[in-house]
């Protein structure tokens, strides 16, 4: 399975759907969980479009459907047994969005497990897709029977035509059609289309929406030809609660074509069901850590003796298969991208510009190539690397769950990821003599073990090696270990630092507090908590 599901993570024993999950881009322990559901004969790869925007806020969970997308199909699986399947994959208290047919689903979710979700939203769907004598804004039956005839007698020209229609209308309606056409290919079995248009046909919702209690939002295409926009004035008379919106020239992909409105909308949503908390203050702004690392890209390999002895033994545990593509994440001065350039493509990429300048001048080689970005939002597209190395960098991430994620997402499956970090431990020395003059910041203050494991296990990984290296530094004189620091780009970068400079009274408080530390070899220790681990992404489906 290329991801771990979320009933896996969970600690259900069955492993039938797809699930992915991506943390917000920033505070992701705060924010809430989005659930997203695609239509018929798609998969979870349709909402990748919408993904930039979702994760400004959201952590998003996606499912592809029993037979759709990575999915194994299930033959005559009921609404209900579907029904009690999805529960495990949807956390309590999260939001719930559906398109099209999966709409339909979510609404039927809500109803047979009220308050499990705390809010609704849907797009381009129809409660009751097929009309009835009391339901005029459905599909004509006659229609949707000649599709069914059509889909049976030649599944992939029926598939052609639905995309065709889904775009149909919509601005940039070429555009989108091509698009379309280029989401990765997922081939589905004639007989799961069928169970899909059946499951279609079956589900009618419209109770579910008279009853619905949630805070809920509608959006509708003033161009969509497979639901129009007539539905959405229907479904305001049976959910008056409910907003309805009708987006002008959007057909029946809304969220791609009109990606920041549909965006907008969800964020309204969310704040009324009161699903985003007050966003956390950042430990660390992002300009901070890439100027401080920028500024030392000169002094940093002269100095880097702990950085260096880490990366090589990093290294030491590197087992890929020669060839393929290695993304350097925190690649610095491009010390160890040029060692696994020996062996693979590299890509070295840093937050820092400076330090890319740097390797770019010193370092040439025809199988690196180097690339400006963050960890917690790669430029990389997913699936496109093969292996994933990273020494001493993630720890200056704000958002660690967003780290694993993207890790999770831009691995092949198969993928490695092997990754060194500093643990709250490093520079405890340095914490304490601080402690004894103020109660302000002045250490850089790194995650817990628990917190990369609850990380690492959310993002759908799995942790096949974990170790643990206390390393002790020895100084002669203090002013070594701080001017060491600096050289590196390491000093204290934390919202919170002591702004302006340091009374001579404090200054010589702090030293003194620290050479209370010295050791019985008369220097002056600074431990570094070195964490080393392995990660691998699933090759394939359980």
């Amino acid at each position: 399975m290329s991801a771990q599901s979320f009933s896996e993570r969970q600690g259900f024993s069955e492993k039938q759907w797809y699930s992915e999950r991506l943390a917000a881009v920033a505070d992701s322990d705060n924010a809430p969980d989005l659930v997203l559901l695609h239509g018929w004969g798609m998969s979870s790869a349709v909402w990748r479009h919408w993904l930039p925007l979702l994760r400004r806020r959201c952590n998003v969970i996606l499912l592809d459907l029993p037979g759709f997308g990575r999915s194994p199909a299930q033959a005559a699986l009921t609404v209900d047994a579907l029904l009690d399947q999805l529960l495990e994959y949807i956390p309590r208290n999260s939001a719930l969005l559906g398109w099209s047919l999966g709409g339909n689903i979510a609404l039927a979710f809500s109803a047979r497990f009220p308050g499990h979700c705390r809010a609704l939203m849907t797009i381009a769907c129809n409660p009751c897709f097929v009309a009835h004598n009391d339901w005029l804004p459905g599909m004509a039956p006659e229609i949707f029977r000649r599709f069914q005839i059509e889909l049976g007698e030649n599944a992939d020209m029926a598939q052609r035509r639905f995309l065709g229609l889904q775009a149909k209308g919509s601005d940039g309606e070429r555009q989108l059609l091509r698009w379309l056409r280029a989401l990765p290919a997922s081939p589905t079995l004639p007989t799961t289309l069928s169970w899909g248009l059946d499951l279609l046909a079956s589900l009618d919702v419209r109770a579910a929406l008279r009853a619905s209690a949630l805070p809920a939002v509608h959006i509708y295409g003033s161009a969509d030809v497979l639901v129009p926009v007539t539905v959405g004035r229907a479904v305001t008379v049976l959910a008056p609660e409910h907003w309805v919106v009708e987006m002008d020239r959007a057909a029946h992909l809304a969220f791609v074509s009109h990606s920041e409105l549909c965006w907008q909308h969800l964020d309204r949503l969310l704040a009324n069901a009161k699903l985003l908390k007050r966003p956390r203050a950042a430990q660390r702004e992002k300009k901070s850590v890439a100027a401080s690392f920028s500024r030392a890209a000169s002094t940093y390999d002269t100095a880097a003796t702990l950085q260096r002895a880490v990366a090589d033994n990093l290294l030491a545990i590197v087992d890929a298969p020669a060839g393929g593509i290695v993304l350097d994440i925190g690649c610095g001065t491009g010390v160890a991208s040029a060692e696994l350039a020996k062996k693979f493509s590299v890509v070295g990429l840093d937050l820092a510009e400076g330090m890319l300048r740097f390797a770019r001048a010193n370092v040439v080689d025809e199988n690196l190539n180097w690339l400006c970005g963050d960890a917690e939002n790669l430029p990389l597209a997913d699936h496109s690397v093969d292996a994933i190395f990273s020494s001493l960098a993630v720890q200056w991430c704000e958002n660690i769950g967003a780290v694993f994620a993207e890790l999770q997402r831009v691995l092949r499956p198969g993928g490695n990821a092997w990754i060194s970090t500093l643990g709250p431990n490093t520079l405890h020395e340095l914490r304490t003599a601080w402690s004894i003059v103020d109660e302000r910041i002045h250490v850089n203050t790194f995650s817990a073990h628990e917190t990369l494991l609850n990380a690492v296990q959310r993002s759908g990984l799995t942790l096949s090696l974990w170790r643990e290296d206390n390393v002790v530094m020895k100084y002669a004189e203090l002013r070594l270990l701080t001017r060491e620091l600096k050289a590196l780009g390491a000093h204290n970068v934390n919202s919170g630092r002591p702004d302006g400079l340091m009374s001579r009274q404090r200054l010589q408080k702090f030293t003194a507090a620290y050479e209370a530390q010295r050791a019985a070899d008369n220097l002056l220790p600074a431990t570094y908590q070195v964490y080393y681990l392995h990660l691998t992404k699933a090759s394939a489906m359980q």
